[in-house]
């Protein structure tokens, strides 16, 4: 038995307890997006610093094409 509903206001921690408990989905849910803002500003520097940058950037028109003739002996995938 969990217990009575606890007031937000009055039972600020027996409140986030308590849902924890009952619908620990939505909890646990809201906990996550609740440190979006943490592993935005601390956690991507970290992720640039230590494992790995920035992929570059892609042309905005796409990639060019070569400036030769193109080879017609390929068969399948092969260009």
């Amino acid at each position: 038995m969990v217990g009575e509903y606890p007031v937000y206001y009055k039972q600020p921690i027996r409140w986030f307890r308590y849902h924890a408990h009952t619908r620990p989905h939505v909890f646990f849910a809201c906990a996550v997006a609740g440190l979006a803002p943490v592993f935005i500003f601390v956690v991507t520097p970290l992720r640039k610093t230590f494992l790995y940058g920035d992929s570059p950037a892609l042309p905005i028109h796409g990639y060019p094409l070569p400036n030769r003739a193109r080879d017609t002996t390929l068969t399948g995938y092969d260009d």
